[in-house]
């Protein structure tokens, strides 16, 4: 309660009010202290005050002008207050300020629940009404009009028996009789209705006792089904009588009255059994609620009654643990209204809740919390959560990789931790998470550290949601040793693939020292085959050891005559089987030496034909690499189009006639098609 005098001063607060709010009169002297208070928000103040000067105008002198606002209190806390105003003749205004907050917050949950019931009930495909005892229509939704065929005006307030031939009125009235007096529910099966249009429907109809907020029985209610054409399943059957169980069952909660002078139990309702495990009998006849508690709770009791029995004020609301019948412990919590007899605590009324599972699921939280906690802290890897751009709770971890304490990460926005060049990769995952778009789990960039070090991190990024708004929790990973090992690797590589380079080369020249007419055939034909690979779709490496392959393919003729090698004349037939072996021999000269690639198997078998006719060994189709496939093609079309010593060149369209004739039986398909494509459509050229 609280007086304001004419000139907007506070004359009196009483000591509920403080206890309520948590102001005084120091903390609120004058009415505008109070609004710039209680009401923080610019816009609700204003509504506030409005309401206010309204309430003034409208009202007249010792009238009560309710309002209900929602306040804030000096400790920062909300509440749902009930305003009752009054002004005195002599201009003072009289207030009283109700806590309702749990009411509004009850009414709120009573609207949500009669909201989605009311949904739940308009959209089930099952036909619903209520009737009074006569069988007269108070209620029903739109499907059982869908059923009838009638609208709803058309149906309430018409008798039940109107729709139904005699033999089903009969059969509904023995139903309805049979509900009343035994007052349990019934289900009944193939009745009648008669629809608007006159053809009948078969439904199978459930039927319950309606009772008032007194239980006296007003009528009936129930469920009609319509299996005419269709059945229903089982789980609408389920979700029906369990919505129908839940309009009947109220919330759980155990009652009690108790008599502190007799020092047992009153009255107990059967929830308070179902808690404790004792019978009504039993608790009713010579027990109390302090026979039930655990011995650390009876302490507890005791001292609450001591403060209660010396007139001190305690909280309504108190937390127990009691002991059922067969040796269990469970947590309640008392909502408790004293009874008093000329100010002297003679007994109470206690509604009772089992917290059981809350605080056994509080205490899981807490060993869980417990746990991740540990593993946080003890990771090996840098944990933390990023927002804002800042980093948020890092783990210990992470302050021992970047050199920094807690209170000195907390001043550092994480664009001071990166390298320049990798902050525009971290804004890019920002954006796109702002945008609501998909990003990359895990990257990977350079941070620096207290000490100006440069480290490598991996980091693995989930985006949460954290109080409202975006985050990403973090999981990095110091993988500078890595890189550093990865970057030594990469050289290595490139210094063999160098030396590699550099040796088939070398016996490259040496073949064409041997044979100087074909000078520089080898290498066409590397190209060649590299081309047709790449227009394959091959991946870079297998090009590569096609190319290197193809730059020695003919390693082979080292071993043959040079007269042989530039003879301008035909072969004869013991001339060209020794020409034939130099893929035999280009394969025992590579077979030993340790490429990246098969490249020995290559250079044996690109002179094999698909049909088995090549040599050495006239294997036929996928038993010849794809790699020597395409050498084989490749150094058909170079022979054919250059210049020989035993013949002038054929030209470019002879070569690319004799491989197109021979498709599929001597040559690769696919490698045919990639060779013509690579002259006719991209132009290419020996160089």
């Amino acid at each position: 309660m609280a007086i304001i005098d004419p000139g907007g001063y506070y004359t009196y607060l009483n000591p509920k009010f403080t206890e309520l709010f948590g102001y005084s009169l120091e903390d609120i002297p004058t009415g505008k202290d109070w609004f710039e208070k209680a009401f923080t928000d610019p816009k609700h103040r204003k509504e506030a005050l409005d309401a206010w000067f309204e309430d003034q105008k409208a009202y007249p002198i010792g009238e009560v002008r309710p309002r209900s606002f929602c306040v804030t209190c000096k400790d920062g806390s909300e509440k749902a207050i009930l305003f009752r105003t009054v002004t005195t003749e002599q201009g003072d205004q009289l207030l009283t300020y109700e806590d309702i907050t749990d009411r509004k917050k009850a009414e709120e949950t009573l609207r949500e629940s009669e909201e989605k019931y009311r949904a739940i009930l308009e959209s089930i495909e099952e036909g619903y009404y209520e009737v009074d005892l006569k069988g007269n229509i108070m209620f029903c939704n739109d499907y059982l009009c869908k059923i009838l065929g009638y609208s709803r005006e058309e149906l309430l307030g018409t008798n039940n028996r109107r729709y139904m031939d005699p033999g089903s009125a009969k059969h509904v009235f023995e139903t309805f009789n049979h509900v009343y007096h035994g007052g349990e529910p019934s289900k009944s099966l193939n009745w009648q209705l008669i629809r608007k249009d006159g053809s009948t429907r078969t439904v199978e109809i459930s039927v319950s006792l309606l009772r008032s907020a007194n239980g006296e029985p007003v009528g009936f209610r129930g469920l009609l089904r319509d299996v005419t054409e269709k059945r229903l399943a089982d789980e609408a059957l389920r979700e029906s009588e369990e919505k129908y169980r839940q309009l009947v069952d109220h919330a759980p909660a155990g009652i009690y009255e108790v008599d502190y002078i007799q020092r047992k139990f009153v009255t107990v309702n059967d929830v308070m059994c179902e808690y404790t495990g004792y019978t009504k009998e039993e608790l009713l006849g010579n027990m109390s609620p302090f026979d039930i508690l655990t011995d650390e709770s009876k302490a507890l009791f005791m001292e609450r009654m001591t403060k209660v029995f010396a007139g001190e004020k305690v909280p309504q609301d108190v937390e127990y643990t009691i002991k059922t019948k067969d040796g269990r412990n469970i947590w309640v919590i008392l909502n408790t209204k004293f009874v008093y007899d000329n100010g002297f605590p003679k007994g109470a009324k206690v509604v009772v809740h089992n917290i059981t599972e809350r605080k056994l699921a509080d205490e899981s939280l807490r060993k869980s919390e417990e746990r991740y906690r540990f593993l946080v802290n003890n990771s090996s890897d840098a944990i933390f959560l990023s927002r804002d751009g800042r980093i948020q709770f890092p783990n210990p971890k992470t302050l021992e990789i970047l050199g920094y304490s807690q209170e000195e990460m907390g001043e550092l926005t994480y664009k001071q931790l990166l390298h320049p060049d990798d902050l525009a990769l971290i804004q890019e995952l920002d954006q796109r998470r702002r945008e609501g778009k998909e990003t990359r789990g895990t990257y990977t960039l350079r941070v620096r550290t207290r000490t100006g070090d440069e480290l490598w991190a991996q980091i693995n990024s989930v985006p949460i949601v954290w109080e409202g708004k975006l985050a990403a929790l973090n999981f990095a990973r110091d993988i500078t040793s890595q890189k550093r090992a990865e970057e030594d690797l990469r050289q290595s590589l490139e210094k063999l693939r160098k030396i590699t380079g550099a040796t088939i080369q070398a016996m490259a020249q040496t073949v064409e020292v041997r044979d100087p007419y074909t000078a520089g055939h080898q290498k066409r034909v590397a190209d060649l085959a590299r081309a047709i690979a790449t227009r394959m779709g091959l991946s870079s490496d297998r090009v590569d050891g096609i190319r290197m392959a193809g730059v020695i393919h003919d390693i082979g003729k080292i071993s043959l005559p040079a007269e042989i090698l530039s003879k301008p004349g035909l072969l004869t037939p013991l001339e060209f089987s020794l020409i034939k072996t130099h893929s035999q021999i280009g394969y025992d000269i590579l077979k030993d030496i340790e490429f990246p690639w098969d490249i020995a198997t290559m250079v044996l078998q690109h002179h094999e034909k698909l049909d088995g006719s090549g040599y050495p060994q006239g294997v036929m189709a996928d038993q010849i690499l794809l790699e020597a496939r395409i050498l084989t093609v490749a150094d058909v079309v170079e022979a054919m189009a250059s210049h020989r010593p035993y013949r002038p060149s054929l030209g470019l369209d002879k070569a690319l006639e004799e491989i197109r004739d021979k498709k599929g039986r001597s040559y690769d398909p696919d490698v045919v098609d990639a060779c013509i494509h690579l002259f006719t459509e991209n132009k290419f050229i020996f160089k």
